[in-house]
């Protein structure tokens, strides 16, 4: 085996037998799993998400089986894979421990801390040494996207609104 695969392994095998950070990482999930409040917000999250495909199932009901009969031949891949997206949503929902901010202050810390960082020179010095800014911009330009769309559906238009009154040149 060539010494720096064999390096490699026995580091990655020290650090898979290291107690200390596996025993905290374990301590910590557990503590946050039996935390009355992870637990209430999960469970009001999926109460959320039955009440949600309910009312959706009673509202689109016939149309919905007007819409899946034209479909045809796909609507057994649609609904497969609409189904494996939500199984996964709900997993990542829990592993994470996702859940809404619970308090205004909450969400106020968190804002603070992202506009703070953001108006830090270091930060963004940090982030181009680091290759974070591509990230960033990124991030940035899926956020644009995704308002621009918003802008195009409340429109219900590609380019600009409909109006009544003639256009002046």
């Amino acid at each position: 085996m060539r010494p720096q695969i064999a390096r490699s392994v026995r580091t990655l095998g020290r650090r898979a037998n290291s107690s200390t950070a596996a025993d905290k990482a374990k301590q910590v999930a557990q503590e946050v799993a039996e935390n009355p409040q992870v637990k209430k917000a999960v469970d009001s999250a999926n109460n959320a998400l039955n009440q949600a495909q309910a009312t959706v199932q009673r509202v689109a009901g016939p149309i919905g089986e007007k819409v899946g009969n034209m479909l045809g031949s796909y609507r057994q891949p649609l609904t497969y894979n609409w189904n494996v997206f939500k199984s996964l949503w709900r997993q990542v929902y829990q592993a994470e421990k996702l859940a809404p901010p619970t308090s205004l202050s909450q969400w106020a810390s968190a804002y603070s801390q992202i506009f703070s960082a953001a108006a830090s020179p270091a930060f963004w010095q940090k982030a181009v040494s680091n290759g974070q800014a591509a990230k960033i911009a990124v991030a940035g330009v899926e956020a644009y996207g995704i308002y621009k769309i918003g802008e195009i559906i409340g429109r219900r238009n590609l380019v600009g609104y409909k109006t009544s009154a003639p256009a002046h040149h």
